[in-house]
């Protein structure tokens, strides 16, 4: 392997190291983050970053990161709503906390890849607003895998939630804004990872 190889392989695991530790801060920070009851979710700047800097594989990587950690603080308690899912079916529970991020890295990086090759500019945009489409999306389709003990926590908060679809109940009660949210924050910093992404080039 060559000098420049050897150099190129470390460099972007240095990368990874800053934007793993920069997502795990961002990770426990987001919990006292809130705009109403709704958490502010940083989270996917980094794992958007990581993509379009490292490439797929390195963002398949920080995604799984990502999952894990937001599923150790289910377990610690510091999010009582998973928490309670992880206790009802822990092996489902921990494929939906790990994969609706490894799919986003995944497919954020992806893209960004393919359409970078015309213009760098939409690319960021487009993989930025990806990531949190397909997070949610997964996370979707695991709550309906889950819609049992998911029912069983939002009786036990006292919401009455048998008999309504659960679709809604997914959409409007458990999603609520979180995803527009999140939507707005990537999309809202898409100029300022572009900016980095240009320093990266440059260097």
């Amino acid at each position: 392997m060559s000098n420049e190889k050897q150099m190129t392989v470390a460099r972007k695991i240095a990368y990874f190291a800053v934007l793993t530790a920069l997502t795990v801060l961002l990770q426990f920070i987001g919990g006292y983050l809130k705009i109403g009851p709704v958490n502010l979710n940083f989270t996917l700047i980094p794992l958007v970053l990581c993509g379009m800097i490292l490439g797929v594989w390195y963002s398949v990587g920080l995604g799984a990161i990502i999952g894990l950690v937001f599923l150790i603080q289910g377990i610690a308690g510091i999010d009582p709503f998973t928490g309670y899912l992880f206790n009802a079916s822990p092996v489902l529970l921990t494929l939906v906390c790990v994969l609706k991020t490894t799919i986003a890295g995944g497919a954020g990086a992806l893209l960004y890849k393919v359409i970078s090759a015309k213009n760098k500019y939409v690319a960021t945009f487009v993989s930025a607003g990806i990531v949190p489409i397909v997070n949610t999306g997964v996370f979707i389709l695991g709550m309906l895998l889950l819609k049992t003990p998911l029912y069983a926590f939002l009786t036990s908060a006292g919401l009455t939630v048998e008999g309504l679809n659960p679709f809604y109940v997914i959409l409007v009660i458990v999603v609520t804004w979180n995803f527009f949210i999140e939507l707005a924050i990537n999309l809202i910093f898409a100029p300022a990872i572009y900016t980095v992404i240009k320093a990266v080039s440059r260097r």
